[in-house]
């Protein structure tokens, strides 16, 4: 190998590093962990869930460093972690507070106003959610079986909100300065009684997924909780109280 061969891939192995450095860096940022980066075939490569990627592919990007490059990278390709969906959501509380103290911790056993979700949903996440988008656009189709307008839209944002608010009801939403393991700390021994947060709800054919597995930076996992009852079977689980939706 010649000199300049030599001196041309020693420049290439060193700004993949670099990439990988400043990628790793961007990633736990955004709550994922440096083995969510991969060095593979002289390129960069975010391992994440499919669920948790954008859809789209970056072929070129325009950047003047390594560092814009990166940033423009993962915001096209990933998407935030699931867990720091609702951590724009402004409740009651917090309305009346300056900016700087906004995303302060919801502690579980909390019901927060649907309304107030509805709203937020529309303002903030209809331009950003692919799940959303979708229902933007079947509305321009959608009737009932009475030839009356019925909104896909509609629909879709009442059945987030009512997640997001019974997901904060469960495991509450962690502030800031929180790492999500350390909220996983915080919370044991303060989360509602599975069945609580209102007794109409279903989990369908899953297990209850906010018991003793639940992690915050993952977000649901399977547990052995079928449903109907309201016993506290779960070390740490505490009865709250019991209230309208």
């Amino acid at each position: 190998m010649s000199a300049l061969n030599k001196a041309a891939r020693k420049l290439a192995d060193y700004s993949l590093q670099k990439m990988y450095e400043i990628a790793v860096e961007k990633m736990i940022e955004r709550g994922y962990q440096a083995n969510n980066v991969k060095k593979i075939g002289g390129e960069i490569v975010f391992e994440v869930d499919e669920s948790e990627r954008t859809g789209y592919e970056i072929e070129a990007v325009k950047a003047e460093t390594f560092e814009e490059l990166m940033e423009k990278r993962i915001d096209g390709e990933i998407d935030k972690p699931k867990y720091k969906y609702d951590e724009d959501f402004v409740s009651e509380t917090e309305r009346d507070l300056p900016p700087d103290d906004y995303n302060k911790m919801i502690l579980p056993g909390t019901k927060v106003s649907i309304d107030a979700l509805k709203e937020w949903v529309l303002e903030t996440k209809v331009n950003s959610d692919p799940v959303l988008q979708e229902a933007v656009s079947a509305d321009f189709l959608n009737v009932n079986t009475d030839g009356e307008w019925d909104s896909m839209l509609d629909r879709t944002v009442d059945r987030i909100a009512y997640k997001v608010a019974r997901k904060i009801y469960y495991v509450g939403r962690k502030p800031s300065y929180m790492e999500p393991e350390e909220w996983d700390i915080f919370i044991e021994g303060k989360k509602p009684v599975p069945g609580t947060y209102s007794k109409n709800e279903t989990w369908g054919d899953r297990e209850f997924p906010y018991g003793n597995e639940y992690k915050y930076r993952m977000g649901p996992a399977e547990d052995t909780f079928h449903g109907g009852t309201t016993d506290p079977i779960y070390k740490g689980w505490t009865r709250a109280g019991m209230g309208e939706i």
